[in-house]
């Protein structure tokens, strides 16, 4: 009896089918990677050197007098370094001839996901440290309006700066909306942000010129509080070296043989300006829903 098989032009074709996959989810299931200020490392490069300027003062002159004003720019800068992430797929010969195109899509959807969770993670764990470590609310603090208000407040008056927005886990988002309920439907998303990437995170919800998202990728703690973030876009940066890479390695000592595939990605999520951005910690408690 003849056996179903792969040859190396379905592999071929199934390979590239999944890339496309894993490249699609990462780049429409991230919220977080729209929202920061995206960088690419250039080829031959280890290193990004990114530099901050401060503000100038200027000085009252008389009409007769020297302008003896020296303004310092006061630059510094940072160094930001990439690392590797990734990971190791077996896929059988078994596998491949009971299905191979399902099969080579499920295995993109997988690594899209993964890849995406990781990068979001990485972001996220940023938050705390944003506006010197100093968060606005507190545990057990409720996600209502006039709290969130007093935050945006906070922001426009310490100069986050424009285009500001807020990530928050959902159960926080949905108490927030029911202080807004009586103020009319969600209102479409702001401009300046990316309405393809991101109309499956965004709540509807604009207060103070401020844009409200949401991810569960935030992690409630213990006691269900949860640890989300007020910024402009240049206060957290991600650094990419190079687009998600992938290496197919031939195995017959696996079974009746297998494709070993290697994912990695070369990346850095980091604070690109501390001053721009802060902590939000609040509760998130799962609503009752019964």
């Amino acid at each position: 009896m003849a056996v179903q098989g792969s040859t190396s032009g379905q592999l071929a074709n199934a390979s590239l089918e999944m890339i496309i996959k894993a490249r699609y989810t990462m780049e429409h299931e991230a919220p977080n990677l729209a929202l920061v200020r995206k960088f690419t490392l250039k080829q031959g490069h280890d290193t990004m050197v990114i530099p901050k300027v401060g503000q100038m003062t200027f000085m009252s002159v008389e009409e007769t007098q020297e302008n003896t004003n020296e303004m310092d720019i006061g630059m510094t800068t940072a160094s930001v370094t990439t690392s590797i992430v990734g990971g190791k797929v077996i896929i059988t010969d078994t596998l491949l001839d009971q299905n191979t195109q399902d099969i080579w899509q499920m295995v993109g959807k997988q690594i899209g996901d993964g890849a995406t969770r990781r990068e979001e993670t990485d972001i996220i764990a940023l938050y705390a440290a944003l506006n010197g470590g100093t968060t606005l609310g507190a545990a057990a603090a409720i996600f209502n309006v006039t709290n969130v208000m007093n935050c945006i407040a906070y922001a426009k008056a310490n100069k986050f700066g424009s285009g500001l927005s807020v990530v928050m886990h959902p159960n926080a988002i949905m108490r927030l909306s029911k202080d807004l309920t009586t103020l009319g439907a969600a209102r479409p998303i702001p401009s300046g942000f990316s309405e393809d990437r991101l109309r499956n995170f965004y709540t509807g919800i604009v207060l103070g010129g401020v844009a409200f998202f949401e991810t569960g990728n935030i992690v409630p703690d213990t006691n269900n509080d949860v640890v989300g973030v007020l910024m402009a876009k240049d206060a957290l940066g991600f650094l990419e070296s190079a687009a998600i890479r992938r290496a197919k390695v031939r195995d017959e000592g696996i079974g009746e043989g297998a494709w070993k595939l290697y994912v990695t990605h070369r990346y850095a999520a980091f604070e690109l300006d501390d001053m721009l951005g802060a902590p939000l910690t609040y509760n998130a408690a799962a609503p009752a829903t019964s």
